[in-house]
């Protein structure tokens, strides 16, 4: 079936317009693939069906498969490529075996962009 003339535009729009109407915005990059995400499927799910949250609070998890630095990287990308100018950037990562200076990097680069956008703040767990 053909896709209609103008219909990827009204589309776009409209989601923009839905992510507007929240007020509370949270983005979680973890560092693992399928437990992390899932873990964080369960508090997203029980905010969603809550009638009094679910108009208010967006939540998006996004799994990296990377390891420290590389989390807060991809949450940067995320970031620009979305356009996202305002919510709560959460980078979740293990410390393994990591040598201390790149387990520390990921926390003292979320303290520099914290300083360029006050809507828009990185966090580490």
């Amino acid at each position: 079936m053909p896709k209609k003339a103008g219909m990827e535009k009204w589309k776009k729009k409209r989601r923009q317009e839905y992510l507007e109407l929240k007020k509370y915005r949270y983005y979680i990059f973890c560092e693992g693939q399928q437990t992390e995400p899932q873990y964080f499927m369960g508090f997203k799910k029980m905010i969603e069906e809550n009638p009094i949250y679910k108009d208010m609070v967006l939540i998006e998890i996004e799994p990296c498969q990377a390891e420290t630095m590389r989390v807060i990287g991809m949450a940067e990308d995320y970031v620009k490529h979305n356009q996202i100018t305002k919510g709560q950037i959460w980078c979740i990562y293990d410390k393994d075996s990591f040598p201390p200076q790149r387990f520390n990097g990921v926390v003292e680069r979320a303290t520099a962009l914290n300083k360029e956008n006050s809507e828009l703040q990185y966090h580490t767990a």
